[in-house]
């Protein structure tokens, strides 16, 4: 209950931050606009790659966020939290650009990956290295959306609201793709068991 509290003490005053920040930008604060930049531009690189993996791409399409925001000027004025307005910013802008592309061989990629997940058996002297290779193939094998909401929330430490904000869809919907996603990781995990057992209880709490 404490921990509870805690995290909303400190959302709470991250958002009071955000709000004073874009106050700021509204009004033209070139230094306040790269107090933004600096905080979340990382974390934007992170989600666009994530979904386009071109880095080049994906830091112009996150940087094409902050120049839309700076240029709305006054009339910015985010819906929700900064953060979730500023992911659900990125995603648009991956979503214009992969109307001008195609991923190929997505799908071959993720079933030799699969195969070669199938085939590991675990010993007694694995390294962690190769055990954290092996959970990031897994999540690899997630459908897409179930991919991106364990992502977005166990990587990136959106809260299931913020999720539901970015990606448009309920609150129920992201705890339905959050249960998905802990299913699979235990079955193509199940080589892994003994150290895998940890990983899990971590993601649950």
């Amino acid at each position: 209950m404490d921990k509870c509290l805690e995290t909303m003490v400190k959302a709470s005053s991250a958002d009071a931050t955000d709000s004073k920040l874009v106050e700021r930008i509204r009004a033209g604060d070139e230094v306040a606009f790269e107090l933004l930049f600096r905080s979340y531009y990382p974390r934007l690189c992170r989600f666009t790659l994530r979904l386009i993996r071109d880095c080049s791409d994906a830091e112009q399409l996150a940087q094409d966020v902050f120049l839309n925001v700076w240029e709305m000027g006054e009339s910015w004025s985010p819906r929700g939290t900064v953060r979730s307005y500023l992911y659900r910013a990125a995603k648009n802008q991956v979503l214009n650009y992969l109307k001008h592309r195609r991923v190929v061989g997505r799908v071959e990629e993720l079933e030799g990956q699969h195969a070669e997940i199938a085939r590991a058996s675990l010993q007694e002297d694995y390294e962690r290295k190769e055990l954290t290779v092996a959970v990031q193939q897994a999540i690899e094998l997630l459908p897409p959306r179930c991919k991106l909401v364990f992502a977005l929330h166990r990587q990136e430490g959106l809260t299931y609201s913020e999720i539901a904000d970015v990606l448009e869809i309920s609150v129920k919907t992201v705890e339905t793709q959050i249960g998905r996603a802990l299913s699979v990781l235990r079955k193509v995990l199940r080589p892994y068991l003994a150290v895998v057992m940890t990983l899990m209880r971590s993601l649950q709490s």
